[in-house]
């Protein structure tokens, strides 16, 4: 494919003929469409039946700059590809606890950038964070899983989940000289964990309440 290709069959679409500019996320604050023109650079195709464009903007919310390439094909659809990519994650629900929210966030964060000893870490937190907040008993991660599945809060199945996820009895809040990083394999498995356990301890919960205030 060339880079002539670009809003060729697929795109947005612009109504002004320029960069649909709500079709922009600023990668570091999550903005959308709020951006400022700084510079643009054009190129034209040497039949002049097509230009390209890099534009520089800057983000009115958090100030950081963002380039973009883009084209518009001959159906009008404009193709974008933008750097920094805007993140796949950037919020959690309301009914979660804001702390857990933010060690979630950042661990979600942490794998989209194949950081997975910083993803281990954020997960192992959060569900750490989630068990003090039902209370739960023990002086270990393990232990306190296995307290909330005998008061019937979490499933059995979670309880035993618990053992095959490795990241949840290793700690990389103290790490060890020498100690090899987190495996990625190690680090979605304590990230899908914390989905899950999520959705059983605030989700579920939340959409039940939900159902009965619709009923009549």
């Amino acid at each position: 494919m060339s880079w002539w290709d670009l809003g060729e069959g697929r795109g947005y679409r612009s109504y002004d003929g320029d960069l649909p500019l709500n079709e922009v996320t600023c990668g570091f604050c999550g903005e959308v469409g709020r951006f400022g023109f700084e510079s643009r650079v054009s190129k034209t195709k040497p039949d002049k039946s097509k230009e390209l464009h890099y534009d520089v903007l800057v983000c009115q919310q958090c100030g950081n700059l963002t380039s973009v390439f883009w084209g518009m094909g001959n159906s009008g659809l404009v193709g974008i590809h933008q750097v920094p990519w805007p993140r796949n994650t950037t919020r959690w629900p309301e009914h979660w606890p804001d702390d857990v929210g933010r060690y979630w966030l950042q661990a979600k964060r942490s794998v989209e950038a194949s950081n997975y000893d910083a993803a281990a870490l954020m997960a192992r937190s959060a569900v750490q964070l989630i068990l003090r907040y039902q209370e739960a008993e023990g002086d270990s991660l393990f232990k306190e899983i296995k307290d909330l599945g005998s008061k019937g809060i979490l499933p059995p199945i979670m309880v035993d989940w618990a053992h095959e996820v490795r990241e949840i009895g290793n700690s990389n809040a103290h790490p060890m000289p020498g100690a090899s990083g987190t495996l990625a394999a190690d680090a979605l498995a304590v990230v899908e964990y914390l989905s899950m356990l999520l959705k059983i301890v605030y989700d579920l919960p939340h959409q039940i309440a939900e159902h009965r205030g619709r009923k009549v």
